[in-house]
């Protein structure tokens, strides 16, 4: 068992740590999980967005170059099994939602979903029901739509593994305002 002095030792590593992470995101004062923020940013460099005004708004997190609105967010796992699924969902007003993948803390693919979910969920073989606009998501699934890419980007998807080379990954994105829809 810790020791009060242990768990305080173990805490200021994190902090230290935390602190570093949050300066490369050009966010030193953030009190929000440096997991969301890494993701949200994350997916902006990778996709050219910009990221909203305010970090902390409902609905969207990234304005596409398309004029398109994107929510973000992630999902952490150890590498052997996963502990945690996901609950992917439909958001009125919104074009796409993307799931960053962390794996043993490397982000092991970000995955881009249409509004509409159906096939996405006929292509698991899912038979929970909402398909149309929730999907149970698993590690099996995220097997499923890594080793068979293809398939999904047929059905609206955008998968991106490993390395990731599409555009320069640059953390300091600008911020977007967008007017309700």
């Amino acid at each position: 068992m810790s020791t009060p002095q242990g768990l305080l030792a173990g805490l200021t590593a994190y902090r230290s740590a935390r602190k570093q992470l949050l300066d490369v995101l050009g966010l030193p004062d953030s009190c929000r999980d440096p997991l969301a923020e890494f993701a949200e940013r994350f997916v902006a460099a990778l996709t050219g967005g910009a990221l909203a005004t305010s970090r902390v708004q409902a609905k969207w997190d990234i304005l596409q170059p398309n004029g398109n609105l994107l929510q973000v967010r992630y999902l952490a796992n150890p590498a052997d099994r996963w502990v945690n699924e996901h609950l992917v969902q439909t958001i009125p007003g919104v074009d796409r939602y993307a799931l960053v993948l962390f794996e043993d803390m490397h982000p092991t693919g970000v995955l881009t979903f249409p509004p509409d979910l159906a096939p996405i969920c006929s292509a698991l073989g899912k038979r929970h029901p909402r398909q149309g606009k929730t999907l149970q998501f698993t590690r099996r699934n995220w097997l499923q739509m890594r080793d068979h890419a293809d398939v999904f980007t047929r059905i609206g998807m955008r998968i991106r593994l490993p390395p990731y080379t599409d555009g320069q990954l640059n953390f300091s994105g600008t911020a977007a305002q967008r007017t309700p829809r």
